[in-house]
């Protein structure tokens, strides 16, 4: 009886302490996720590199690697779509302001396509109705309600930069320690999961496959795709080339359309506003490059982990991305084929004993 008084005081002293524990981790959550990927995809290099210098040095040199080729990378990249952004938010301003955003629709419905679809009379009606003042109210209680928004981003742009400077140093810390003593962290948690070996070893691997076939098939496709969109916009003349890039590359890993979201409604805008030819080599260019690159690209490296149904990968994106972000891209996969291997598992060792 004492015996067992004993073990259910100590198993809840572990879970109010693990609780605790987690809480305080709670606000590192996603630089600590990323860190995990990131020592996933590179923890094979860290091997060969160790050998040759050390397991400490080679940990560091990796991680000042990728300080020098991601973060740094991301964070002027970052701060040139944020430009961008604001241009075009003064942009946006300027013609509304002096109404010069009636030159510009006036503009598009010259194009000949659109005067062979509306009849004149239909046009003019449009016209009509954008110079009313019904719509002027309409379009200035949007504009208000854009700039403030504006307003809003910009002020909190300074605690913004701050946090992502502060999560950088958790991320590139974290990643650090894991290269240098991931093992032990493993034989650590090993010891406390009432599980086989060889099944603890099957889930690991599941995982690990699961994180370099998603690693590999997303962001080689991003970054594939956000280069040569970037490429495609600057031809077809897009003054905002970087953040549609950055745009492009952002939405490559959302199904079932991916970079489509973006050069798709691009497209329609060349078509409209530069002209007939540079419209339909954005249409030919994002249909026949931009997105075909994913057609070659993700299944090639997608082979490398565990096979899933499009569905079950299609709800694992999205239902990640919603509930944790873009972390989330890389985790929900994660978690629905680690729920895979445990279901075989406990089909192995339940069912058929």
């Amino acid at each position: 009886m004492r015996e067992r008084v004993f073990l259910y005081f100590l198993l809840s002293l572990t879970g109010f302490f693990t609780a605790l524990a987690l809480t305080m981790l709670l606000p590192f959550l996603k630089p600590i996720l990323w860190a995990v990927i990131f020592s996933l995809v590179l923890y094979p290099v860290h091997i060969k590199l160790a050998k040759r210098i050390g397991n400490t040095p080679s940990a560091l040199a990796l991680t000042l690697l990728v300080l020098a080729l991601v973060v740094i990378p991301f964070s002027l990249l970052l701060t040139m779509a944020i430009r961008q952004s604001i241009d075009l938010l003064h942009l946006a301003v300027s013609l509304t302001q002096n109404s010069s955003y009636m030159d510009l629709i006036r503009g598009i419905l010259e194009n000949p396509l659109l005067k062979k679809i509306l009849t004149k009379e239909e046009i003019d009606s449009f016209i009509a109705y954008l110079e009313s003042e019904e719509f002027k109210g309409i379009l200035m209680s949007g504009l208000r309600d854009f700039l403030q928004r504006g307003l809003n981003l910009a002020a909190s742009m300074v605690p913004a930069v701050g946090s992502f400077i502060f999560k950088s140093f958790v991320f590139l810390l974290t990643l650090f320690f894991i290269l240098r003593d991931g093992p032990k962290f493993v034989r650590f948690a090993e010891r406390f999961l009432p599980m086989h070996k060889e099944d603890v070893e099957q889930v690991f691997i599941t995982i690990y496959k699961t994180v370099l076939a998603t690693v590999y098939g997303s962001i080689g496709v991003g970054i594939a795709q956000s280069t040569v969109g970037f490429i495609g916009y600057k031809l077809a003349g897009m003054d905002y080339a970087v953040l549609l890039a950055m745009a492009t590359f952002m939405s490559s890993f959302i199904p079932p359309f991916g970079a489509g979201f973006v050069w798709f409604p691009v497209a329609v805008y060349t078509f409209a506003v530069k002209g007939l030819y540079n419209g339909i080599f954005m249409f030919i260019y994002g249909m026949f490059v931009i997105s075909t690159i994913d057609n070659f690209i993700r299944p090639l490296i997608m082979k490398m982990g565990v096979s899933m149904p499009y569905i079950v990968l299609f709800f694992s994106i999205v239902g990640g991305l919603l509930t944790f972000g873009f972390v989330g891209i890389f985790l929900g996969p994660i978690v629905f084929t680690t729920l895979f291997t445990l279901a075989l598992i406990y089909e192995k060792r339940i069912l058929k004993d």
